[in-house]
């Protein structure tokens, strides 16, 4: 496939977020985020996966999403922001939220 044909197909986006939780907390919050992600991908359809990542010795936690589009992405905002007050108990300090264009899927 040419660098061409290439830039032409359909990219996905992803969104990473990186938070602290108490160490002894992260089962809860996995248990309090798992009923979030149907109504997630309910509320957004352009979701197409989550991955949650977690060091359980120092509670820290990388959330990964996978989006079909930007805009299906910025569309979930809201949805975004009420999971956040969901789960804010667990949060530790101000999590970070970086954006990427998905360049390779495996």
């Amino acid at each position: 496939m040419s660098a061409e044909e290439s830039s032409n197909e359909p990219r996905m986006h992803s969104r990473v977020n990186t938070g602290r939780v108490q160490p002894d907390q992260i089962d809860e919050l996995v248990a309090a985020t798992r009923p979030i992600l149907p109504l997630a991908r309910q509320e957004a359809p352009d979701l197409k996966s989550v991955l949650m990542l977690g060091d359980r010795s120092t509670g820290k936690l990388v959330m990964v999403s996978v989006w079909e589009t930007e805009a299906g992405a910025e569309a979930a905002e809201p949805f975004y922001q009420h999971a956040m007050q969901e789960l804010g108990r667990f949060i530790t300090e101000p999590p970070t939220r970086e954006r990427y264009e998905v360049l390779l899927q495996g």
